[in-house]
């Protein structure tokens, strides 16, 4: 399965990816970007089965992301998004930008198990 990580925090790429690879993905199937700019970009030259996007309203918005690629060629991209501060507002918002699961920060490998499985059903 190819994975990407849209994240500006390098940690928080090492620990997603980590429990991926807990969880049997490949480490080398797993691409990171720190940025919108280079997340669309990644998307356009290849092909993934499933997205991880952090949403930090004053740092990354996750959401705008969401948008940018359901309003693109990627709209059966299954993408989870995930947040330290996923409220009732920013869920909603995230459905209907076209999410397809949610994670809050701090997640665990179950978390994310079970967010793979909700998000590629």
């Amino acid at each position: 399965m190819r994975i990407i990580i849209a994240e500006p925090d390098t940690s928080r790429q090492r620990q997603l990816r980590t429990i991926l690879t807990s969880l049997g993905h490949k480490s080398a199937d797993v691409e990171t970007a720190l940025d919108s700019k280079t997340t669309m970009s990644l998307l356009r030259k290849k092909r993934f089965d499933i997205a991880f996007f952090c949403h930090a309203p004053l740092s990354f918005d996750g959401l705008k992301l969401v948008q940018d690629i359901r309003s693109s060629n990627s709209k059966s991209l299954p993408i989870v998004l995930y947040s330290s501060s996923l409220d009732r507002e920013t869920l909603l918002s995230a459905n209907e930008c076209g999410a397809n699961g949610f994670l809050a920060y701090p997640f665990s490998v179950s978390d994310v198990e079970d967010s793979i499985a909700t998000a590629i059903k």
